[in-house]
């Protein structure tokens, strides 16, 4: 069954084709090329059912990310679904992605970051140690929290990492 592509506007219709393979592709592009106008929906697409679509909302605020979108994103690193947090950890830590303002919203995410390098899910933990890593060099918490990863975790791949980053910073 081919899927009839919402109207160009209804950007609500576009955030639930990410969840449909068929569609996703085409989804993706028309969310992007709307850029600012498509924030709203992205937002609210991060409370969708399928952590697919939440995942891809995420990806897509990571460029257009505004002083409305930060409290979200933040908000995002409590989802159930490990890659939502991932990418949102990304989303507030990197500037590279951004069209607009740069690692907007620092001390409302970095304590919670700080929480994800206990995680269970070592993936987690990874990406909680890039997203700091970015900022560990004008936060001194955020160095002494990596020190211990560096230290203590009981993963040596994401021991090295943290002190990687740590002489990156």
């Amino acid at each position: 069954m081919v899927r009839r592509a919402p109207a160009a506007r209804d950007f609500d219709g576009w955030v639930s084709q990410l969840g449909v393979n068929s569609c996703r592709h085409r989804a993706r592009g028309h969310l992007f090329s709307s850029g600012p106008s498509a924030l709203p929906a992205l937002r609210r697409g991060l409370r969708h059912a399928n952590p697919t679509v939440r995942r891809l909302c995420v990806n897509l605020l990571d460029r257009f990310v505004d002083e409305e979108t930060v409290p979200v994103l933040v908000a995002a690193l409590g989802d159930e679904d490990a890659g939502v947090r991932a990418r949102a950890l990304h989303a507030l830590a990197c500037d590279q992605c951004k069209q607009g303002e740069c690692r907007p919203g620092e001390d409302l995410w970095v304590p919670q970051a700080m929480g994800l390098l206990v995680d269970k899910d070592p993936d987690l933990r990874a990406a909680a140690i890039d997203a700091l890593g970015r900022v560990a060099d004008h936060r001194p918490e955020v160095a002494t929290a990596l020190a211990e990863v560096a230290d203590g975790d009981r993963d040596r791949g994401l021991r090295g990492m943290a002190r990687r980053r740590l002489a990156t910073s």
